[in-house]
């Protein structure tokens, strides 16, 4: 039944964005722009359609957006959505991580600056305040501004004006700010590393992002319009998800969220060399933790020995990650012999590569 609606969520066309807010009522791919699949919104789950609907409420508005969700979990996705509902669509949207920004280098990035201000400043250049204009500002991991530097971004924020490094013109910044973060901001502000009056500035409407793991209903949607990408590019037309694979990717939880999905749709297809993508064509761990969880639906009762099998397939699972490939090593974590340890694996079916 997934792998059938997969397919067909597949082969629908990118959804043109809808001029006022509609009810969703069945998967939906609503193309955003952007690179590498990172720019279309897949909406299958409840959640994922509760999360448009907030959406449409928040669009025609220019409060400031703060944006909670583990990384990978489609944080600028949902700022691009937010951008592309409102009236600013036809403004720019510019993406800037934080993360990667301190002192000088940050306050170039979002003042620019004049010809001359510094040494190797050659000719003017425009900060991502200017390129904004009246469009949308996505502050990707807001939590990593260095404190000096928040001070300077919430007076930008607070006056609408700016000044480009070594100018003396001041300038209106008329951007609407959708920030974005995996850590606890308040926890922060606790613990003196963000600014309170910041925070406030940021959080007017918050929304958390949940992680892959929680929308399960999403995932075979999400896995085929990857697949569908990814064969196009490495150009294999034939190849498809075996129905068990589907499954196994629907019983794995996703650390790397939506971008790990995406990464490993891509490395599947590029080295699968058969037509039909099987649960063996997984990483291992994907296929350790589908065994360990068959082996805790076929329990029918909580008895002494169904307990014993599912402590046993666990501990394996764990300790192999810690085994770097290693049989042998394997063995000695689990401290038992080498013939011990291949009668466990054959009789709970876990096969090591």
């Amino acid at each position: 039944m997934q792998q059938a609606q997969a397919q067909r969520v597949g082969r629908k066309k990118g959804k043109k964005l809808p001029d006022a807010p509609e009810v969703l009522t069945c998967a939906e791919r609503i193309d955003l722009g952007g690179e590498d699949g990172a720019g279309v919104f897949i909406i299958q789950s409840g959640i994922m359609r509760d999360l448009y609907r907030l959406a449409t409420q928040v669009a025609g508005a220019d409060a400031t957006i703060l944006v909670y969700g583990e990384s990978g979990t489609g944080k600028e996705l949902f700022a691009r959505l937010v951008h592309q509902l409102s009236g600013r669509r036809s403004k720019p949207f510019v993406p800037v991580n934080c993360g990667v920004l301190k002192g000088e280098l940050f306050a170039d990035k979002f003042f620019g600056h004049e010809a001359g201000a510094f040494t190797g400043a050659q000719r003017q250049r425009k900060g991502s305040f200017e390129m904004a204009a009246d469009g949308t500002l996505f502050l990707d991991e807001v939590g990593e501004i260095p404190p000096p530097n928040q001070v300077d971004f919430l007076r930008v924020l607070e006056e609408k004006t700016f000044r480009r490094l070594g100018g003396e013109k001041t300038l209106p910044f008329g951007a609407r700010i959708v920030a974005a973060t995996n850590r606890t901001l308040r926890q922060m502000v606790a613990s003196a590393e963000f600014r309170a009056d910041l925070y406030y500035r940021l959080n007017v409407v918050p929304v958390t992002l949940p992680p892959l793991r929680e929308r399960l209903e999403d995932i075979p949607p999400l896995a085929e319009y990857f697949l569908s990408m990814y064969r196009h590019r490495y150009h294999k037309p034939d190849i498809y998800f075996a129905p068990e694979t589907v499954t196994a990717l629907c019983e794995y939880s996703w650390p790397g969220n939506v971008r790990e999905l995406r990464n490993l749709t891509e490395r599947m297809v590029l080295l699968c060399t058969d037509t039909c993508i099987e649960p063996v064509h997984l990483p291992l761990e994907m296929r350790l933790a589908s065994a360990a969880l068959l082996v805790d639906q076929n329990v029918s009762s909580l008895t002494l020995e169904a307990a014993v099998r599912q402590a046993e397939v666990a501990a394996i699972v764990r300790a192999w990650g810690e085994a770097k490939g290693s049989k042998a090593r394997l063995a000695e974590i689990l401290a038992v012999s080498p013939r011990t340890l291949r009668y466990k694996l054959a009789e709970y079916e876990l096969k090591l590569v």
